[in-house]
């Protein structure tokens, strides 16, 4: 009975909010192609942290600021609607360009401060864009429909904030030869 609870607690909240435009594509903000710093919101102790910062620092090292807050229990939203709050405040020092927020897995009871409507909120007036990564692929919360992007793990979100530097090295190699070799083409033809 408790968890049917939670469902139709967590469904009327989609539909309300749903029905302020609160999930509209349209309003989603673009994630930057190579960010100067990336935005953490999450445990401090979990192997989430662990997973994107080694993620970030495989394909594109990258600065990674932590805002630490719990991840579960009555406090964790408001915690991060702060976060939130302030990597966005114009007195922050050097801000993000993309914010991920968090989570390994669990149970409904444990993935709701992501299901919370003020937390919703929040994510989708903030300023910087934000890319929500919670739990695992099946795990949806309330902040997936209203963040600017889902990612289906925290490692998978790590991905979609960085390329990989390698291959943006060779794809400037290779443009580089090409010019190089149309400019010789040039000069031939003009002699």
């Amino acid at each position: 009975a408790g968890e049917g609870a939670l469902l139709k607690l967590i469904e009327d909240r989609k539909k309300r909010l749903e029905k302020r435009g609160y999930f509209d594509e349209n309003k989603k903000k673009t994630i930057p192609y190579l960010p100067k710093s990336i935005g953490v919101i999450t445990s401090p102790t979990g192997s989430v942290l662990k997973d994107i910062i080694h993620r970030i620092r495989e394909r594109f090292p990258i600065t990674i600021q932590l805002w630490p807050t719990p991840v579960q229990g009555k406090d964790a939203p408001k915690k991060i609607i702060d976060a939130i709050k302030n990597f966005n405040d114009t007195s922050f020092p050097d801000p993000p360009d993309v914010i991920i927020i968090a989570r390994g897995g669990g149970s409904i009871e444990d993935l709701m401060s992501f299901n919370d409507e003020a937390l919703a909120i929040t994510v989708f007036k903030s300023k910087i864009p934000i890319i929500s990564a919670i739990g695992h692929e099946t795990d949806i919360t309330i902040i997936d429909y209203v963040s600017d992007l889902r990612a289906p793990t925290p490692t998978a979100a790590a991905e979609k904030c960085v390329p990989v530097k390698i291959e943006i090295q060779s794809k400037l190699l290779l443009l580089l030869n090409n010019l190089n070799f149309s400019m010789k083409q040039m000069n031939i033809n003009y002699k």
